[in-house]
C-alpha cells in the first residue's frame, strides 16, 4: 500500500506551531514513532535469539568475563562455594541466564554456573530418550519440572556439580563440596517423602529417586545405587506402574534409561526387567557414554 503524501503550506514559522497540534500531524507522528519503536524492538528481539543459538561465543563469552574456578568462600564451612574473583557472575549468554535467580533453593552464587553447566553440557539431545520426532526434551520438558522441586534441584546440582569436577580434573577443591551436596540432595529427598501421601507420590519425587540412584551408579556404591533403586521400584509401584508416570512418557524412558545403564556399570541385575522405553518397542541397549557424560 503506498503512502499519502500530504503538503503543508505555512508562511509564517508560527504557522507550523499551530499546525504541530493538528490531529492529522500529531496522529502521523505517533505513527511514525511506532513505527521505529517496532522496528527496534524487533532488531532486539532477533539479537537475542541470534545470541541464543550461539554457545560457543557464549562459553567464549563466560571465560573472558567469568572466572570458571569454584572454591570454598569460607575454609570453615563446606557447603559454601563461590567464584575466585569474589564477584557474581552476569546472566550466562543469550536466554539462558535467569537474572532473578528463581530456583526453589536459596540463592547461592554457584547455582547459575552449575545450571548453565547442566542445561549446555549434560541436557542434550538423546535419541533414546527424545523418540523419533522429538528433540531436546530434557530441556523442554524435563527442566521445568526440575525447577518445580526442590528435592529434583539438589539432585540435579549434585549432578551437574560431580561432572563439572570430573572435567575439571585439576580442581579438587571442590570435594568436601561435592560430599556436602550430596548429603544435602539426599534429605531433600528423604524430606520429601515423609511429606508425600501414599498413592500421590510426585512425578518430580520419581524423577529425584531415579536421578540419585544414577548418581550412585556414576559416583557411589552399588549398595547405595542398590538402595535407590528399590525405593524407585517402590516409588513406581505407588504410582500406579510405568505408564502412569508423566512428562508424555518422557519420565517412564528417564527411568528405564537410568535402569540398563546403572545395571551396565555395575554389573547388577535390572529392576524393571523386560520394559522398554515404549510398549512394542525392543529391549533398549545400554548408552555409558551418554549416561556418563549427559545425564
Amino acid at each position: 500500500m503506498g503512502t499519502d503524501f500530504v503538503f503543508i503550506h505555512v508562511r509564517k514559522p508560527k504557522d507550523a506551531l499551530k499546525l504541530a497540534k493538528a490531529t492529522e500531524i500529531r496522529s502521523h507522528v505517533t505513527r511514525q514513532q511506532w513505527k521505529q519503536f517496532g522496528e527496534r524492538s524487533q532488531l532486539a528481539v532477533e539479537k537475542l535469539l541470534e545470541e541464543a543459538e550461539r554457545p560457543e561465543q557464549d562459553k567464549q563469552d563466560k571465560q573472558d568475563h567469568v572466572s570458571g574456578d569454584l572454591i570454598p568462600s569460607d575454609p570453615t564451612n563446606s557447603n559454601s562455594i563461590s567464584f575466585v574473583d569474589g564477584v557474581v557472575p552476569r546472566p550466562w549468554g543469550g536466554l539462558r541466564g535467569d537474572p532473578f535467580h528463581s530456583y526453589p533453593v536459596a540463592w547461592r552464587p554457584f547455582l547459575p554456573q552449575l545450571v548453565d553447566h547442566y542445561l549446555m553440557s549434560m541436557a542434550v539431545d538423546i535419541p533414546e530418550l527424545d523418540q523419533l520426532g522429538n528433540r531436546g526434551l530434557l530441556r523442554t520438558d524435563w527442566f521445568p519440572l526440575v525447577m518445580s522441586e526442590r528435592a529434583l534441584f539438589l539432585v540435579i546440582i549434585l549432578l551437574a556439580a560431580s561432572n563439572y569436577a570430573s572435567v575439571q580434573r585439576e580442581r579438587l577443591d571442590m570435594r568436601m563440596d561435592l560430599l556436602a551436596l550430596r548429603c544435602e540432595a539426599v534429605q531433600a529427598v528423604n524430606e520429601a517423602l515423609e511429606l508425600e501421601h501414599p498413592g500421590s507420590i510426585s512425578d518430580a519425587l520419581v524423577g529425584a529417586i531415579a536421578k540419585m540412584a544414577s548418581y550412585e551408579a556414576m559416583y557411589g556404591s552399588l549398595d547405595n545405587y542398590t538402595v535407590h533403586m528399590q525405593g524407585l521400584e517402590q516409588a513406581v509401584e505407588l504410582r500406579g506402574g510405568l505408564a502412569s508416570l508423566g512428562l508424555r512418557g518422557l519420565l517412564r524412558r528417564i527411568v528405564i534409561w537410568i535402569d540398563r545403564n546403572g545395571a551396565f556399570l555395575n554389573g547388577s541385575a535390572l529392576h524393571f526387567p523386560g520394559e522398554t522405553f515404549a510398549p512394542g518397542q525392543p529391549l533398549p541397549d545400554p548408552n555409558p557414554g551418554n549416561f556418563l557424560g549427559a545425564q
